[in-house]
């Protein structure tokens, strides 16, 4: 029984580190930019650039569409040469995510 519990916890735990590269920091107001695309290293991003987002109000209701492809379709992208997302938080009061998409 202990197994199992120690398993479920640190499913639990860890299960957020695979959100995303890089996990923003916590604090009373943050405003960070990070890659999502690890691979894009002296590589072209292409001419366009797109962007999603979603926001947060109180923790409590979210809206948006952060997609890729709503990235993409933003800037009419077929082709999507890089990626990174920005983050937003304020008091945890209102925070916002973006994707950012950048190709042809």
């Amino acid at each position: 029984m202990k197994k199992l519990f120690f398993s479920m916890l640190a499913v639990l735990t860890l299960s957020g580190c695979v959100t995303a590269p890089f996990v923003p920091p916590t604090g009373a107001v943050s405003s960070v930019q990070a890659p999502l695309d690890l691979e894009t290293t002296n590589k072209p991003v292409g001419k366009k650039h797109g962007s999603a987002s979603v926001y947060t109000i109180f923790g409590l209701i979210s809206v948006g569409d952060a997609s890729y492809k709503a990235a993409a379709e933003d800037a009419n992208i077929t082709t999507i040469k890089g990626s990174d997302y920005s983050y937003l938080n304020v008091l945890g009061f209102f925070q916002k995510t973006t994707v950012h998409v950048y190709g042809d």
